[in-house]
């Protein structure tokens, strides 16, 4: 059991208008690229063109400047432009483009020239967050990256502001959205969460609503639970039966929340984890964007496994080769300008992890906002809650009955175990 909480605790610790450009006229005369102030050099048979009043570049060489990745699928006549939060499926041809699972029409479809793939740069760049500039006399497309904001230098400062801010948070609201694929051993699932949560944080106490649906299984799962120091009930719809968990499984998740009450350990943990950091000051926000690599993320998942009243001797995790190799892990957190209190939060993350020789392939994105800050009263399990609920061990027989091994009925709990680590990891991470 300790092996598979350690599992789903690694699973839980795991999104613009611009001025439209217009050529003046409708020439083959080549035209040039100045991205950020900086002019791209391309060859002459790569050099863009205008073609309907609209500026076309090659696949190749131009958007790769601007941080996306291309890929061209030959045989399927497909170019596929991804960047952060954004896909786009353009095919040769044809003016339906394909915007993150939307089907759109452009003014000017993918076209061929002296062998070349070129694709309309207009509608590329509005899609990625680009602002751009036409100098008809230097027939110059400017290209300039949007910040989100004017930009904080002194982050340090503001981490400790913010975790100040944040012991005045004594309770809020959450809804939060999660979507991830996971493969492991040849075995793939695509798992939608949708998730409603309050938290009171003294006397700590958890509500959570959740519903899951999976593309393997055509049903939804809902599950409810609450966590107070009167204990750990969860439902379960697929028995439509309430269980009451152990006390140290509360003592576990409490030790959690109570590990990360520390400011001097939360500024230390922050900046072992935040990389490229960035803080942007808007009207009424913050925007916090940073990257997380697999030391960090190490760091992160150290400190809570290893936390005072955890649960999890030392001689059990020393029994797993835990393993991230984390080809992407991306955060935006938005903050409420006075007070520093989270509005939202999206991740994007990609990652491989290995643990005792057996790997997971894990791709996530998880999208939060946050509310009631200060305004949720105390979680109080109703009584037919409590009345009504089975034991833990009462819980296992029945999976073990309907399921019929002790391997199928742990993958069964590991779903319910990954639905409530995922809210208090979220829990963690924004406290």
């Amino acid at each position: 059991m300790k092996r598979l909480v350690i599992w789903m605790m690694l699973v839980a610790c795991l999104a613009m208008a611009f001025a439209p450009f217009q050529a003046a006229a409708a020439t083959n005369s080549n035209v040039k690229i100045v991205i950020d102030g900086e002019a791209l050099i391309l060859d002459h048979a790569s050099s863009a063109f205008v073609k309907n009043n609209r500026t076309l570049v090659p696949v190749r060489g131009v958007f790769e400047q601007l941080g996306l990745e291309v890929d061209w699928n030959a045989s399927a006549k497909r170019a596929t432009i991804k960047g952060e939060d954004l896909t786009i499926k353009m095919k040769l041809g044809s003016s339906q483009v394909v915007v993150n699972g939307q089907t759109i029409t452009v003014d000017v479809p993918v076209a061929i020239k002296q062998n070349r793939l070129f694709i309309p740069l207009r509608f590329v760049v509005e899609e990625a967050g680009f602002t751009v500039d036409w100098n008809q006399a230097k027939r110059t497309v400017y290209l300039k990256k949007e910040q989100p904001g004017e930009i904080v230098s002194d982050t340090e400062a503001f981490l400790k502001d913010l975790i100040e801010a944040n012991q005045n948070l004594t309770s809020y609201s959450g809804d939060f959205f999660i979507k991830q694929s996971m493969n492991m051993m040849g075995e793939e699932m695509e798992m939608d969460m949708n998730m409603q949560m309050d938290v009171v944080m003294d006397p700590f106490g958890l509500y959570q609503y959740m519903t899951m649906t999976m593309a393997e299984i055509d049903e939804e799962y809902i599950s409810e639970s609450y966590l107070t120091e009167a204990g750990f009930f969860v439902y379960d719809s697929a028995f439509d039966q309430w269980i009451q968990y152990d006390d140290s499984m509360y003592t576990d998740l409490l030790g959690m929340s109570e590990s990360q009450m520390d400011p001097t350990a939360q500024f230390e943990l922050m900046q072992s984890y935040m990389e490229d950091l960035k803080v942007y000051e808007q009207e009424d926000t913050y925007e916090l964007h940073f990257e997380v690599s697999g030391e960090g993320f190490q760091d992160l998942l150290d400190f809570i496994l290893n936390a005072p009243d955890l649960g999890l001797e030392e001689e059990a995790l020393e029994d797993f080769n835990v393993d991230f190799d984390i080809n992407s892990m991306s955060i935006v957190t938005v903050l409420d300008k006075k007070t520093l209190f989270p509005l939202s939060e999206k991740m994007d993350s990609d990652m491989t992890i290995s643990v005792d020789g057996e790997e997971m392939h894990l791709v996530q994105h998880a999208q939060s906002s946050y509310s009631n800050h200060n305004e949720v009263e105390e979680i109080v399990i109703p009584q037919e809650v409590i009345h009504s609920a089975i034991t833990f061990e009462e819980y296992l027989k029945l999976i073990e009955a309907e399921f019929g091994t002790e391997g199928d009925a742990e993958a069964e709990l590991g779903l319910e175990f990954e639905v409530v680590l995922e809210s208090a990891a979220n829990h963690l991470i924004n406290q």
